[in-house]
């Protein structure tokens, strides 16, 4: 529990400071996505040369399940 709770907070800190998404090849992340809790984002930062950065974000169930352990 406590361990999905910090992996959790990893990627809602991310969400709100607006910075890149987060990064991770942990299994805990691969198994919060099977159960629907985190899934794959992709941001795109255009310009001359775009580059393309994959991470984690919350669903809506991860946003609810993240804050109702708060």
């Amino acid at each position: 529990m406590l361990k999905r709770h910090k992996a959790l907070e990893k990627i809602f800190e991310r969400e709100m400071a607006g910075t890149l998404p987060f990064q991770s090849r942990a299994k805990i992340y691969t198994e919060l996505e099977a159960d629907g809790i985190v899934e794959k984002y992709t941001r795109l930062f255009g310009g001359q040369f775009p580059i393309t950065v994959t991470g984690w974000a919350l669903t809506q169930k991860g946003r609810f399940i993240y804050c109702q352990e708060c």
